[in-house]
């Protein structure tokens, strides 16, 4: 039996002003780094492909954002539990 992938909560979707994403990136990237790695990656690959699949470019290159940013929070914070700066 597959395994849902649960969505951040609130749900959040990319701003239709593609001018500056960068508050809402970074709200998104702190409640998937909660998230397990695996599991919210795929969920944002799952956002991104849907997004190019219906030609909306600025929100594909928003999830891509998402999950970088969700990626350096988790490094931070693997950084902080082990001692290293």
């Amino acid at each position: 039996m597959p395994m849902s992938m649960p969505m951040p909560s609130p749900t959040i979707m990319p701003p239709r002003d593609f001018t500056d994403h960068g508050p809402c990136v970074e709200e998104l990237a702190r409640e998937f780094a909660k998230q397990d790695a695996t599991t919210s990656e795929a969920l944002i690959e799952t956002l991104a492909t849907q997004a190019i699949r219906q030609w909306r470019l600025d929100d594909a290159t928003f999830w891509q954002r998402v999950k970088f940013q969700a990626r350096m929070i988790r490094a931070r914070q693997g950084a902080g539990r082990s001692g290293k700066h």
